[in-house]
């Protein structure tokens, strides 16, 4: 019998070279620590210093994964589940000080045929500095497996001041950079939280299959706070000195606002308006908080109101002849153009429109159409509608971008 073959067989303890082995926790723990050691990685004394995972990249195929659970150089070991008799995938993570693999999957991160490696590292210094860092790496069952992410989203510096202050107690102070959190969604990255110092911040990553490498597209503050008790909201949309607050509706199939001031305290709109933001399906609030767009179900429109000038008018008839009609966007920080997407599959060639309002004159809005191909897709009730900002946004006041197909591929539209 060959060595190899004679060696895995006795290391799971197989009854049979062709029977397929049940391997469990505890076997791969003491094969791993034997593996670490041979790796030169000393930190790595006895199986309480392992972790050992069962994961799995798709509905049959399933690995133990083994990472060292103790402050060492990261590294760890994958032994495929169903066949015992194949080699380990060693993988360390040779540009990483040393730290504490705590978590470890197979997710489909780029959104492609692959499942990546997505790890979570804890850098643990005691007072001094605590971390914790994804890591998501391309291929791990190629040779090499390489990063293709990284990112800590997680970053504390702390200190004790061992000198007595004036009250006898030692000073104690503590320094946030990162306190976020992250989540994957079809190719993009999202990571929220306090970033860099900046609270309420939002980091948007897109996955480039080009380049093989995530871009950052968007870094923004975010202008959203849930809320569970007050007037039943959910959602605070602060622009300007006002909140667009979105409440609970009373009719099935509605979405139902509240215009506030930054105070909390409802403003006085027009009462026809003010019943419209109760049931309505398109609502936005321009940056400066000046422009409020809503759906008048009434008028079948819809309809842009400026509150400073107390004006209204529509700016979408026939609503319910449409098919979908998106969010509204908005260039960054910017009050002057706003843009949607309509869906008609019956009158639009292309079967969507890009609608493009240009602020002139600093009194009203001009409307440009354009017959474009934009992303979208439909519920099982026959609303469709593309994603805002997954499938087009304002890059800039004058550069709207979307995509035409569902690559994610963006294309420009530059706005005169």
């Amino acid at each position: 019998m060959p060595f190899k073959l004679l060696f895995f067989c006795t290391l799971f303890a197989v009854v049979s070279c062709t029977q397929q082995a049940k391997l469990s926790v505890s076997d791969i723990k003491e094969v791993a620590v034997k593996h670490f050691r041979e790796k030169g990685f000393h930190a790595i004394k006895d199986t309480s210093h392992v972790h050992v995972k069962k994961i799995q990249t798709g509905l049959d195929d399933e690995w133990f994964v083994a990472f060292n659970a103790v402050m060492s150089k990261p590294v760890l070991f994958l032994y495929h589940i169903s066949d015992p008799n194949e080699l380990p995938h060693y993988i360390p993570l040779n540009n990483k000080s040393e730290g504490i693999i705590e978590h470890v999957d197979f997710e489909n991160v780029t959104n492609d045929e692959d499942y990546e490696l997505v790890i979570e590292l804890h850098f643990d210094y005691g007072l001094a500095y605590q971390a914790r860092e994804i890591v998501i790496l391309r291929h791990p069952f190629g040779n090499p497996a390489y990063e293709i992410f990284s990112f800590p989203f997680e970053q504390v510096w702390e200190s004790i001041d061992s000198f007595d202050n004036r009250y006898g107690l030692p000073e104690h102070s503590k320094r946030i950079e990162n306190h976020s959190f992250y989540e994957f969604f079809e190719g993009y990255i999202l990571i929220r939280g306090t970033i860099n110092y900046r609270e309420n911040h939002l980091l948007e990553y897109k996955w480039n299959k080009e380049h093989e490498e995530f871009l950052l597209i968007l870094d923004e503050e975010l202008h959203e706070a849930e809320e569970e008790e007050n007037k039943g909201g959910i959602i605070h949309k602060i622009k300007g000195n006002k909140t667009l607050v979105e409440v609970n509706a009373h009719e099935e199939g509605c979405l139902a606002y509240l215009l506030e001031d930054a105070q909390g305290h409802v403003l006085d709109i027009p009462s026809k308006i003010h019943d419209e933001l109760l049931c309505s399906q398109v609502t936005s609030l321009s940056p400066n908080g000046r422009y409020l767009i809503y759906t008048d179900l009434e008028q079948n429109a819809i309809c842009l109101y400026d509150i400073e000038l107390q004006k209204n008018k529509p700016i979408l008839n026939d609503f319910d002849s449409y098919e979908g009609v998106s969010e509204i966007a908005w260039p960054p920080k910017n009050s002057s153009k706003f843009g949607f997407i309509s869906i008609n599959q019956e009158e639009f060639l292309e079967n969507t429109r890009i609608h493009i309002f240009t602020l002139r004159d600093n009194e009203q809005f001009y409307e440009q159409t354009y017959h474009k191909k934009v992303y979208y897709i439909c519920d099982i009730t026959g609303f469709c509608v593309p994603q805002k900002d997954y499938n087009y946004q304002f890059k800039t006041p004058n550069l709207f971008v979307y995509t035409p197909d569902s690559t994610g591929i963006f294309t420009g539209l530059k706005i005169p």
